[in-house]
């Protein structure tokens, strides 16, 4: 069962693509929160559809919109439990973790396309000024059950008060393999030029 995926890491290889675009949030010059969106692969996307609308087949893959009670019943069945494991969200300040809040705001969830898609929003355990750290952002699943990447078109973006001058691109992070060494994980390295 889909639902059954939020329930703790597995070893193995992926079963769930994510195509990701994290947008990282301004306030005062320092980034204090991280924008996600998600686009889940389809047959995942069908398989949670299904149980959501306890449906099965044809009728449970149909890409109609989600209605409230639905996206309701997403969040507390299959979104919930990522708090467990901070969202598949790392960050790093000058190569120091920097923990992230338990509880996501702005959670929303809507079909586009055949596909499923999320949109919520992690706040840091304390903001972190580009302009004097280095600020690293990795999106993934440390088993990689779930394999988490960049969307087309670009992962990352930067938005908000004081992110003028700044940019946002993908580095590989040798640093942090997954899958036994086998996958090197992207992460957004945010710069600023300092004023």
């Amino acid at each position: 069962m889909a639902l059954l995926l939020w329930q703790g890491p597995v070893q193995a290889h992926p079963h769930v693509w994510v195509d990701m675009v994290v947008t990282a949030l301004f306030s005062e010059g320092k980034v204090n929160a991280l924008q996600e969106d998600w686009w889940f692969d389809e047959d995942f996307t069908a398989t949670v559809l299904g149980d959501i609308r306890k449906l099965k087949g044809v009728a449970a893959a149909r890409p109609q919109p989600l209605t409230d009670a639905e996206i309701d019943r997403l969040k507390k069945q299959a979104f919930a439990n990522l708090a467990n494991y901070a969202y598949f969200t790392h960050v790093w300040r000058d190569a120091q973790p920097v923990a992230i809040g338990k509880e996501v705001t702005s959670f929303a969830a809507h079909m586009e396309g055949g596909r499923l898609s999320y949109r919520f929003t992690v706040t840091l355990a304390e903001p972190i000024d580009p302009r004097q750290h280095r600020l690293r952002i990795g999106i993934w699943d440390d088993s990689y059950y779930v394999d988490v990447g960049p969307a087309k078109g670009g992962a990352a973006a930067l938005e908000g008060d004081g992110a003028e001058g700044c940019q946002a691109k993908l580095v590989d992070d040798k640093d942090h393999p997954l899958y036994f060494g086998a996958v090197i994980p992207k992460v957004i390295a945010v710069s600023c030029a300092k004023g």
